[in-house]
């Protein structure tokens, strides 16, 4: 009897995982499916530039009025050039895309990272570094994020104050 329920317990603990690791995979899917969608699509664009310690660039992706996307530009600062997309669906943070190129010099080399954070319910469920499954640098996206706080902003004056820190 014992030795039943071992077993039957072992099979729930097992279907679970399989459950769980499916509904992880189709939430990748699904973020993935949005993310190509927004990419795609004729949005409404809003841009703003100014200048934090270098030349900034931001553009806002609206979809029947909502925000779908936040595209961050930091330019190049020092040897690194760095720039972000977030997007959204529902007013939730799903996707964060970053790329950064440069770094300490190299000679002879140019040294590229791509960071990918597929996010369900504020936390992140998949990270990539280049491609391939990494230790998220950021695992939780709380209202205090600055992908939360980019969307709850209406001016460039709020959009400057988030990014750059200034008080006014």
């Amino acid at each position: 009897m014992i030795k039943h329920l071992s077993i039957t317990i072992a099979i729930i603990f097992l279907s679970f995982g399989q459950l769980s690791a499916q509904t992880t995979a189709q939430q990748i899917a699904n973020i993935s499916k949005h993310v190509t969608r927004v990419n795609t699509i004729q949005l409404q664009r809003k841009h703003y530039e100014f200048m934090c310690d270098e030349k900034m660039k931001v553009d806002y992706y609206y979809d029947k009025g909502q925000i779908v996307k936040i595209s961050l530009d930091y330019g190049t600062i020092g040897d690194v050039y760095a720039c972000e997309d977030h997007y959204y669906q529902n007013g939730k943070l799903i996707f964060v895309y970053e790329f950064v190129e440069g770094g300490p010099a190299c000679e002879g080399c140019i040294k590229k990272n791509e960071y990918r954070s597929y996010i369900y319910n504020s936390k992140v469920i998949r990270y990539l570094k280049n491609r391939s499954v990494a230790k998220c640098r950021k695992c939780q996206f709380g209202p205090a994020s600055k992908q939360y706080k980019l969307l709850k902003v209406k001016t460039e004056a709020e959009i400057k104050r988030v990014l750059c820190g200034v008080r006014r």
